[in-house]
């Protein structure tokens, strides 16, 4: 799974690539320009995994300070709260008897992103860094936070409308895939761009 969401991430690397050797340099007054990126919105978790009781849509934010040239490669860092997945279960039969069992799981992404515009307004953005897992579990009335580390890749297309010179609204479609747990999260986001500073 994880050499086929390589392979359509160095495609689209290429096809940005391709777009631009064809487009020329933004037109802008300012050579370099500083944004923040906010997005809220809601991830589906796709995995093997299926209980009564699971739900696999939840709730997303992300942000992403990035660093804009008058060229079209654009680099920054995000991160955010990702809620992967919530199971709450009732009399499940372990070694030891049989219990309640509510497992949370969500994480923090740490990316490091590329993206380029490929036409006006729209953008391919893709990123590499890790993803913190946060895991809740409770069962025979005990409580166990733990948490973990994941390689994880990124993978998406936006779209942001021009309010002013300074904000843009717009959609993002976007894909996680997280390494540990060999599974994608799907996310869709209302993305706001504001701009910082232009130099």
């Amino acid at each position: 799974m994880q050499d086929k969401f390589n392979y359509i991430f160095a495609l689209l690397f290429l096809i940005s690539i391709s777009a631009f050797s064809r487009v020329s340099a933004q037109e802008s007054d300012s050579l370099y320009h500083l944004n923040l990126d906010v997005g809220i919105g809601l991830s589906v978790h796709l995995t093997d995994i299926d209980f009564e009781g699971q739900q696999s849509s939840q709730f997303m934010g992300t942000f992403r300070l990035m660093w804009e040239p008058e060229h079209l490669l654009r680099l920054g860092i995000e991160t955010g709260f990702i809620h992967l997945y919530y199971l709450e279960t009732k009399i499940f039969d372990t070694l030891f008897g049989s219990t309640d069992v509510i497992l949370n799981m969500s994480s923090v992404p740490i990316m490091a992103i590329f993206a380029m515009e490929v036409t006006e307004n729209f953008e391919i953005i893709g990123g590499v860094g890790g993803f913190i897992i946060i895991s809740e579990v409770t069962s025979f009335d005990n409580y166990v936070l733990s948490k973990s580390w994941s390689n994880a890749y990124e993978l998406g297309i936006s779209y942001l409308h021009p309010l002013n010179d300074k904000l843009k609204i717009g959609g993002e479609l976007k894909s996680y895939y997280i390494s540990r747990l060999e599974n994608y999260d799907v996310a869709l986001q209302l993305s706001i761009k504001y701009s910082l500073f232009s130099y």
